[in-house]
């Protein structure tokens, strides 16, 4: 990806930038003077321990809300695109008792990160369970995250997890071992090619995540 910046009145090549993401920042000639932005952060590091995964996460969370906007409202007007997607790359978990243990939460974003990029939500999840699961639990922990997402509000699950999951896969289905039923059908080996490849070129230092 390549970046630009050139003079309109001369012509001349104020810079060229070559990156994997960008977060820009701008105000219009003719506009009120409101600060502009276009964000496109799929890839780099957020912070001291974690790396931005929009490129492997945000596909998946697309294709479950196109699949499911006609049966859940909220879905119909979900954007995908306000959600910052990072993961942590140090937590070590325990294989033995994961009763207790998280895979994926989502949050509010910082005021400060919500002004400066447009994103109003994080899906925070931990490398060591993601490497471990299925993918089948993947979209199963992204969809119960997105249903989450009230508007610009976040709600409770009604039971860990929500009941339509715990009724197609069971309790104890975020961190089992064991095979599970497909929550959703459509999704094949395509739909995770990206998993566990992101390049981590792109450094991306905001605290208070």
């Amino acid at each position: 990806m390549q970046i630009k910046v050139i003079d309109d009145k001369t012509g001349r090549l104020i810079d060229d930038i070559n990156c994997v993401g960008f977060n820009l920042q701008f105000v219009t000639s003719d506009g009120n003077g409101q600060i502009q932005k276009i964000t496109n952060l799929n890839n780099g590091k957020y912070g001291a321990k974690h790396w931005i995964k929009n490129d492997i996460y945000q596909p998946i969370a697309k294709k479950i809300k196109e699949k499911l906007k006609k049966e859940i409202a909220s879905f119909s007007v979900l954007n995908i695109n306000k959600i910052l997607f990072i993961e942590d790359i140090d937590y070590i978990g325990d294989e033995v008792d994961r009763n207790t243990d998280w895979v994926m939460k989502i949050k509010k974003a910082p005021v400060q990160l919500t002004e400066y990029t447009g994103y109003k939500f994080i899906i925070e999840s931990r490398e060591f369970w993601m490497e471990r699961i299925s993918e089948e639990q993947i979209v199963a922990h992204i969809y119960s995250c997105l249903k989450q997402i009230d508007g610009d509000k976040l709600i409770e699950p009604d039971i860990k997890g929500w009941k339509e999951v715990i009724g197609n896969l069971g309790y104890g289905w975020e961190t089992t071992l064991s095979p599970i039923h497909n929550l959703l059908d459509g999704f094949d080996k395509e739909d995770f090619m990206m998993l566990k490849k992101a390049d981590k070129q792109l450094m991306f230092n905001l605290k208070n995540a």
